[in-house]
């Protein structure tokens, strides 16, 4: 072979060489976990909700999931202020869903959120009492002997449930006594609204204040009954969402968000007994 011949031969080899390096590199590109940017949100998500919301953030999530294909929710759930504290030491969220404002106000004054929060939701308290009690109205909850749990002070449903019982001492159907009846039967504090439903259902207390929500869920329903608070007396609990700082997806955070205050989203919240707050903002920025 001659000199040009080597040549020319060479450089078809380098010609197909680079050909077939660039048809790979697009092939990888359009392979699993490397699609091609269609303009589709993709990606995991990561959302800290109050305990709460467990059923519905639980469709919430596989709804956000299969109307935004390829992404995939993963939702932390426990009291809101324990999410809270874990937050302002570290741990790593997109976004966060309390049960009070309180709390959103503390993760806000850290500098962990990324813009305003907004209501998405509101509850109401109740007396949740054991199915098999003797009990028959609220009077019966001031009576000796009688097992009540609570949620800790620092916990929002703890909190609500002590504004509510500081209004019904000054209300004239029950009154300091009463009130004096009910604190002195509080046996148990618990870290999240959902172990005082459990601790009634579970038939280890004889009552507990819980959310109106968590009445609903198909193994307590069976379990306790409910003894409405009076609607004078009782308030509504706003909870507000935010994405937060840290998050490596801030798109997708927003995108969740807007998915719960959308018509499907609080369509979601009100089949697990949830209303909407008054004042919602109508979509998140």
């Amino acid at each position: 072979m001659n000199p040009v011949d080597a040549i020319r031969g060479a450089g078809c080899w380098l010609v197909a060489g680079l050909l077939a390096a660039a048809l790979l590199g697009c092939a990888a590109a359009a392979g699993p976990g490397n699609a091609p940017d269609d303009g589709r949100l993709r990606g995991e998500l990561t959302i800290f909700a109050a305990a709460s919301l467990t059923q519905a953030f639980g469709e919430m999530a596989a709804a956000f999931e299969e109307t935004h294909p390829g992404t995939a929710v993963t939702v932390n759930f426990d009291g809101s202020q324990r999410l809270r504290t874990q937050l302002e030491h570290g741990a790593r969220a997109d976004a966060f869903a309390a049960a009070d404002w309180e709390q959103m106000d503390a993760v806000s004054r850290a500098g962990l959120t990324a813009g305003p929060a907004v209501d998405f939701a509101g509850n109401r308290m109740v007396f949740l009492v054991r199915q098999d009690w003797a009990a028959v109205s609220r009077q019966d909850l001031a009576g000796p002997g009688v097992k009540i749990v609570l949620a800790l002070p620092e916990a929002p449903a703890g909190r609500y449930s002590r504004r509510v019982l500081a209004r019904m001492r000054n209300h004239p159907e029950f009154g300091p006594d009463w009130a004096a009846g009910v604190a002195a039967n509080v046996v148990s504090e618990e870290p999240n609204v959902r172990s005082v439903a459990q601790k009634v259902a579970l038939g280890e207390a004889d009552a507990g204040i819980t959310y109106r929500t968590d009445a609903l869920p198909a193994y307590t329903a069976q379990r306790v009954r409910v003894l409405p608070i009076p609607e004078e007396v009782n308030l509504t609990a706003r909870y507000p969402i935010a994405a937060l700082r840290e998050t490596s997806r801030p798109e997708l955070a927003r995108a969740f968000i807007n998915f719960v205050l959308s018509v499907e989203g609080q369509a979601i919240l009100e089949r697990h007994g949830f209303e909407p707050p008054p004042g919602r903002k109508a979509d998140f920025p």
